[in-house]
């Protein structure tokens, strides 16, 4: 009798399991499908007829860029603020990155333009996909989404999860993530950060600036850390430590000849936080 009970408790217990988080697995499964099947590579295919003495002719921008957008031909048709695909090895961070014409409508839509509280990791409107030094995303930790970025506070999960592939309709790359750091969203704090209003540099001077910045807030910073002519990319999510926080993941590209192995881990003892951090 106790064991029919709780072989029924148990049933029922799945089955609120799958009405509450049934509709959000199905979505996310949907959503792996729409990935382009194969990979977004940079890579042209050489003529047949082209002579195996000559060294083969790297592909131009142009050639680069029309590759890439015929790869995502299906997701552009069905929305054009399609701009790429974000995706972090062994984890749910595999997903359409989208761009619009502010940094509102994709916290609570989903591709398809309907409401959807979860929404989809977006880049900073201000953000030059194309030419910009420093790409910016947002995406809600309260989903599955992406709230595997906010365990980057610890730096086993770095050493987990070291790269950030990141395609667009321009070229495809991996990053390696180099800081993580923490803000408050609260403008009117007197230690508010404003890292996103660091869209673009226009010297490197600027970007050095910017990163010495980040090094004294960085929980972390990770092997080479950044050289001040590379391009960066920042990931930011919500973090609970305190209310209105951020976590910031930052990452710059895989340089030529680079293991996508976790580098040397340097723990920051006197991280500048937030006033409010606990």
């Amino acid at each position: 009798m106790a064991a029919g009970m709780l072989l029924c408790g148990l049933g029922a217990a799945m089955i609120a399991v799958l009405i509450w988080k049934g509709p959000g697995w199905l979505e996310e499964w949907q959503l792996r499908r729409e990935k382009p099947e194969t990979p977004v590579v940079t890579v042209i295919e050489p003529e047949e007829n082209a002579s195996e003495d000559e060294p083969e002719a790297q592909p131009s921008a142009e050639e680069v860029e029309a590759a890439q957008r015929k790869k995502f031909a299906d997701l552009l048709s069905r929305n054009p603020d399609v701009v790429g695909w974000l995706a972090i090895a062994d984890t749910p961070v595999d997903l359409p990155l989208l761009q619009t014409s502010d940094n509102e409508f994709y916290l609570h839509h989903n591709l398809d333009g309907a409401y959807d509280n979860a929404g989809l990791p977006f880049v900073d409107y201000e953000c030059d996909m194309k030419d910009g030094r420093h790409l910016i995303i947002y995406g809600h930790h309260m989903s599955s989404r992406f709230d595997a970025l906010a365990e980057y506070y610890d730096p086993d999960y770095y050493r987990e999860h070291p790269v950030i592939q990141l395609d667009t309709l321009y070229e495809s790359g991996l990053y390696k993530v180099t800081a993580v750091f923490a803000v408050t969203a609260r403008t009117e704090d007197a230690d508010y950060f404003a890292f996103n209003t660091y869209v673009d540099f226009d010297t490197d001077e600027e970007e050095q600036e910017y990163l010495d910045q980040v090094e004294q807030r960085a929980f972390y910073i990770t092997g080479d850390y950044v050289r001040s002519d590379e391009k960066l990319l920042s990931l930011c999510t919500c973090t609970y430590q305190m209310e209105d926080a951020r976590l910031v993941v930052m990452a710059r590209p895989l340089r030529e000849g680079e293991s996508t192995e976790a580098d040397e881990v340097t723990v920051n003892p006197d991280p500048l936080v937030p006033d409010r951090w606990p």
